[in-house]
């Protein structure tokens, strides 16, 4: 007997089959009628049903996370993982004003036939950069092609998984958007916020030096960020002229081109955004950064978290581009 189930995620229906070859785990899929409304009042359903499992995104659902305390408002909502076959479409989407950020995507040879789901014992290679959505659009579809992977002696993948958030890109109070460029600027102390370039997204004007922001994050806290959007010129080698560069007490991320970005655990009591581009171009759009302020894990071994972040001590750490 195979039992389906209806839940509500983060405003999103899915629709979950528990099928005997599959070991009896869920496999789930989103419901392409979608109501932010009527989402929250849908009841859980059991029922029969002679349908076929779905290849385009078998994954164990999670509950969705969010790493504040406040119920309401706009933030960032973690939703659950997808799973789905090599040559098969898979679609991840969010609620109205919010956009698909991959946090984590890697491709996986199953030592089970015909499993497309991750399992300890499966080889796998990350493939976060190479899995993105690049758009706006509350809807992002891709298409899973099989991949030659040399982390597993050549085998080819038989599935891919990915891990998104859903990530806001305007804010109802505004005063939590920043210029990243702003003249004479204050220290950033709310507890989220977007940050963007001048003329973000329909201008794009060169800067005529580096801009700089510091936000500040207090001991017991700290910052998850995202950049949600960035498209200027990759054409530098190590996006030395052009490029948004993020600054904690342990190293240094910078990002240039095409990109859109979930960073990991950051520590220090401030963090620095620095952004430059020198190179014009009309299509271009610039940068776009969210974040949040949430509460510290006890066990985060950031042991120089309250060190001060300058321009000058970014130099002495490790630099990183994603």
């Amino acid at each position: 007997m195979v039992s389906t189930v209806i839940r509500c995620i983060a405003f999103v229906l899915f629709r979950c089959v528990h099928h005997p070859r599959c070991h009896n785990l869920p496999v789930c899929y989103p419901v392409p009628s979608f109501n932010r409304q009527l989402c929250p009042l849908i009841a859980t359903m059991n029922s029969t049903t002679t349908s076929t499992i779905p290849i385009t995104t078998a994954t164990t659902p999670t509950t969705t996370t969010r790493a504040t305390q406040q119920p309401d408002g706009q933030y960032v909502q973690t939703m659950p993982p997808l799973d789905a076959c090599t040559s098969s479409s898979v679609s991840l989407r969010c609620p109205n004003n919010y956009v698909v950020v991959v946090s984590r995507a890697f491709y996986g040879v199953a030592q089970i036939q015909g499993l497309c789901s991750y399992s300890p014992s499966d080889c796998i290679a990350d493939s976060t950069s190479t899995v993105a959505c690049n758009s706006d659009s509350i809807q992002c579809n891709l298409y899973v092609t099989k991949k030659k992977l040399p982390q597993c002696n050549d085998q080819f993948s038989s599935y891919v998984h990915i891990e998104y958030d859903c990530v806001p890109i305007s804010m109802d109070d505004s005063t939590k958007e920043y210029n990243v460029c702003q003249q004479n600027s204050t220290e950033i102390t709310s507890d989220q916020g977007i940050i963007r370039s001048p003329g973000y997204p329909t201008q794009f004007p060169i800067t005529t030096s580096e801009c700089l922001r510091s936000i500040r994050v207090p001991h017991d806290k700290t910052i998850r960020l995202w950049l949600s959007d960035l498209y200027i010129s990759s054409l530098s080698i190590n996006c030395v002229s052009d490029h948004v560069t993020v600054v904690d007490s342990v190293q240094t991320y910078r990002n240039c081109g095409t990109k859109r970005y979930a960073y990991p655990y950051l520590c220090s009591s401030t963090i620095l955004i620095q952004y430059s581009v020198q190179i014009q171009s009309s299509i271009y759009r610039g940068m776009r950064m969210y974040f949040e302020i949430v509460d510290r894990p006890t066990n985060d071994n950031c042991s120089n978290s309250n060190e001060t972040i300058t321009p000058a001590l970014a130099i002495k750490h490790k630099l990183l581009i994603p």
